[in-house]
């Protein structure tokens, strides 16, 4: 299933459909699992392993902060 730019998209989703990257080949190239990505896609795992999130990082060419949600830089923001 092709997937397609949406507002309510992870940025890991939104960046890796921006290169053409499917989730498969983003797995593959990551060495983080599907099921993994699709979680995080689903926003059923709320915390991510930060080692998984550079990994995803280095292949879609940004920072670990680019994919984090924005809703959680926001609420960092706001606490400072």
């Amino acid at each position: 299933m092709k997937r397609v730019m949406r507002e309510d998209l992870t940025p890991v989703d939104k960046r890796s459909i921006a290169m053409g990257i499917s989730r498969a080949e983003l797995s593959r190239r990551s060495g983080v699992p599907i099921r993994t990505l699709e979680s995080w896609a689903n926003r059923s795992r709320k915390s991510p392993d930060v080692y998984q999130l550079y990994k995803v990082a280095q292949v879609l060419e940004c920072h670990i902060e680019d994919l984090i949600e924005p809703e959680l830089a926001e609420k960092k923001n706001l606490e400072e």
